[in-house]
């Protein structure tokens, strides 16, 4: 049976959760729910769970009106304690009469974030994704991957849209933060219209100076929305992921025997940009935006709290990152390792298996041979060229990864070369450290921050709509699942749920002529000012 207690009202549910809401952005409906079931042996109805846990977010971290006026000040703290961490800022406009700006743009990169890139290898990821807030913001991320394959934040920027301009401007102070001249890059993305007309024009992803590659998974979701086919779809990851061209093609002539039509939506997309055999090398085996997903992932749940706090929650993350990885990176040392974890496995891995192969050497002078792998069922005897000399096999997972595979560790048997010495230097556990040595300094509270030189306020014109669509979302599951004087109001047939939905239309076709109303008037006032 179902309890409920008239003294558990919000302000105590509130009060109650203000601890787990401060240290878990993610703290839902549901864990408020439990939790006071486990606390006190009563049921809280989802509306009260609801706005309980909305007043507990309210208090912690404040409207977000009030958010966004502390943002200059919070950030310019932020750069205050830890010199060389970059801020920028893009005004949307300026209210003449407040003497106040409109927030348009704001990026930041902390300073260890992008003194540690240095050691990581050239390969950027940058991703967008929705801040669920009143107002229509996005967050912008770019995130590289250390020596161990573990995701580094670079930079972060808060945008009113994920169009051409915004990244422009984003990509345009990653290059001047972070990439600070540095050559061979490669950026990977999805396909965003916007973000591929963007990075056209700017240097650093455009040959001869760097590349741009697509995100396979990206690629793939497009390609089954298209053809709308699963097994295709599987078949197009294979194609993306394959290292070996000979392999890459008989995927390909596999699609094109099944779906025509599959074959030439794939055919279409420069190959350069999305499969691993036709890649170069570029990628450096990154296929995907995960690294950048990965951050977004991280921050779900601070993507529903204010400005201000998304911020704190990106050094709070980063923070973490560098203190729990210097820390490994110690042990790493302390055990004389030559690599990282990542790199000694795949290391050893590939030269356990170089035993069953078999070389002929070709060319002393181009440390040049044959290698043929060992028969296993109806697959092996296959034969791989590898050039000591360019560093390449052609098997291809030596060019993308950075590590001899065991062909080429094979053939630096034969020729008495050190294949340890040719593992790229971003995996040595000393480049490692070095990606984390910079530490990061606390903020002071806010008595001990300056007063910035400009005030800001959000754009009334970014307010987002979808919150119509929150109010029919919870305006009739509110009403069914209410507290008990709105339980004993239930309908309880079909004929009372016809008229109880209607009666719920109607109040949110009213809420809905209200918003507009509010908002054309928002619109007139922010013309005029």
């Amino acid at each position: 049976m179902s309890l409920s207690h008239g003294n558990i009202n919000r302000a105590y549910i509130a009060n109650l959760h203000l601890g787990h809401v401060k240290c878990n952005p993610s703290y839902g409906i549901k864990h408020v729910i439990q939790n006071v079931k486990d606390q006190t042996g009563y049921d809280v109805p989802y509306q009260k769970a609801w706005y309980s846990l909305k007043m507990a977010r309210d208090i912690v971290y404040g409207m977000w009106e009030s958010s966004v006026q502390k943002l200059p000040a919070y950030l310019g703290a932020i750069q205050k304690y830890n010199p060389g961490t970059i801020i920028e800022w893009k005004h949307k406009g300026f209210q003449a009469s407040t003497g106040k700006y409109v927030m348009g743009y704001v990026f930041w990169a902390f300073k260890p974030c992008i003194d540690g890139f240095q050691f990581c290898r050239n390969v950027i990821s940058v991703d967008g994704t929705h801040l669920y807030t009143k107002y229509k913001y996005k967050l912008l991320i770019a995130a590289a991957m250390d020596g161990n394959q573990q995701v580094l934040p670079l930079a972060f920027a808060v945008v009113d849209e994920e169009t051409y301009p915004s990244w422009k401007w984003f990509l345009q102070q990653l290059s001047r933060h972070v990439i600070r001249g540095r050559r061979g890059m490669c950026l990977i993305s999805d396909r965003h219209g916007g973000l591929i007309k963007a990075v056209r024009e700017g240097p650093d992803f455009v040959s001869p100076h760097g590349v741009h590659r697509y995100c396979l998974r990206h690629v793939c979701s497009n390609f089954n929305s298209t053809i709308k086919n699963v097994v295709l779809k599987d078949l197009c990851w294979q194609v993306g992921s394959e290292y070996q061209l000979r392999k890459s093609n008989r995927i390909m002539d596999e699609i094109k025997k099944q779906d025509v039509k599959a074959f030439a939506y794939l055919d279409a997309i420069n190959k350069e940009k999305w499969t691993a055999s036709h890649d170069g090398g570029w990628r450096c085996g990154i296929l995907t935006t995960n690294m950048s997903e990965c951050i977004n992932g991280v921050l779900k749940g601070a993507r529903r709290l204010l400005v201000s706090a998304l911020v704190e929650i990106t050094l709070e993350r980063t923070v973490h990152y560098f203190h729990v990885r210097a820390i490994k990176g110690q042990k790493m040392l302390q055990n004389n390792q030559l690599w990282t974890d990542f790199a000694c496995k795949m290391f050893i891995s590939w030269q356990q298996k170089a035993v069953e192969h078999t070389v002929t050497k070709y060319s002393h002078a181009q440390q040049s041979a044959s290698v043929v792998t060992r028969r296993q069922g109806r697959h092996g005897m296959n034969t791989h060229v590898v050039k000591i000399a360019n560093r390449e096999c052609s098997c291809g997972k030596w060019n993308q990864f950075g590590i001899p595979c065991s062909h080429a560790q094979k053939v630096c048997g034969a020729y008495n070369i050190s294949a340890a010495s040719m593992v790229k230097d971003y995996y040595d556990v000393m480049a490692y450290n070095n990606t984390y040595s910079k530490h990061f300094e606390p903020v002071q509270s806010e008595d001990y921050w300056d007063d910035p030189n400009f005030q800001l306020v959000p754009t009334l014109l970014s307010v987002r709509s979808h919150v119509l669509v929150e109010i029919k979302q919870h305006a009739f599951i509110m009403r069914w699942i209410g507290d008990k004087r709105e339980q004993d109001k239930k309908p309880n047939n079909n004929k009372e749920i016809l008229q109880y939905k209607k009666m719920c239309h109607r109040r949110i076709v009213d809420n809905t002529c209200i918003f507009y109303i509010i908002q054309f008037f928002n619109i007139i006032f922010f013309v005029i000012i």
